[in-house]
Parts: C-alpha cells; sequence; structure tokens
C-alpha cells in the first residue's frame, strides 16, 4: 500500500454507486485474480476456500461495501495507464479483509477482482469512517 492514495469522499461514493450498478446488471462480469506470490493464509484462493465463497458470493460482498469500509486507492503498477484500484478492509471471522478492485471496463461491464484475501498486515487507516450516512 505503499503506493496509495486517498480519494475524495465524493470520488469513493461515485465509485460505489458505479460499481453497485454493474453488478447489478446481468451482463456484468468479474474477473477474480487468484495470484500464488503470497503465503497460502493470505491468498484469494485461501480466502475464498475458508469463507466458502463462489464468485456469486464475491459479486454480494461487493454489492455490500461502504465508504467507511474505503482504505484508498493505489495505481495500478502493471498497466499504468488503466483506472486506479480502490482498496477497502472488511471483517469476515473476525479477521481483516483485503479487498483491491477496480472498473475494469464500463461498456463491457467487467471488474477485476485484483484482491480478496486475509489482510497480512492489519489496516488502521479509514478516512471515511464515521464520516458518511449509510
Amino acid at each position: 500500500m505503499s503506493e496509495g492514495f486517498i480519494a475524495t469522499k465524493a470520488n469513493v461514493t461515485i465509485f460505489l454507486k458505479e460499481l453497485k450498478s454493474i453488478l447489478e446488471s446481468p451482463e456484468a462480469k468479474i474477473d477474480i485474480e487468484l495470484r500464488r506470490d503470497k503465503q497460502e493464509e493470505y491468498s484469494t484462493e485461501y480466502c475464498l476456500r475458508d469463507l466458502e465463497f463462489d464468485t456469486k458470493d464475491v459479486i454480494e460482498e461487493l454489492k455490500k461495501l461502504k465508504l467507511s469500509e474505503y482504505v484508498e486507492c493505489c495505481p495500478d503498477m502493471r498497466n499504468p495507464k488503466s483506472r486506479d484500484y480502490y482498496v477497502f478492509s472488511r471483517i469476515y471471522n473476525q479477521k481483516q479483509v483485503y479487498i483491491k478492485i477496480k472498473i475494469k471496463s464500463y461498456d463491457n461491464k467487467i471488474i477485476l477482482c485484483k484482491s480478496f484475501h486475509y489482510a497480512e498486515y492489519e489496516t488502521t487507516r479509514f478516512p471515511y469512517r464515521g464520516k458518511e450516512v449509510e
């Protein structure tokens, strides 16, 4: 998270509305990246298996994201000309889960879920916690 920055409250709110709108669409697609470059207990695959989540569950959980769970944004280091990622953190089974997503394509309704895994390091920075009406 070293390259992170805080988006405005308005931008995060717009992102969440757009995300939810896309995910509500029957044409929506989600790419969940299952990288294997982390220790197993911090991998998306492990987390989804532990939570007994499938793709539909991830979609439903992303629809529930709130402004208060926003952590930061960060650039896509692999694709510098693409949109930034939005990072959120939620608690499942008394563990913090790191969620890193972006809207890959508005036209094709594609969401990229780069991370959905137990947090390796606890996040304590929530810039909009307690500052919204939900």
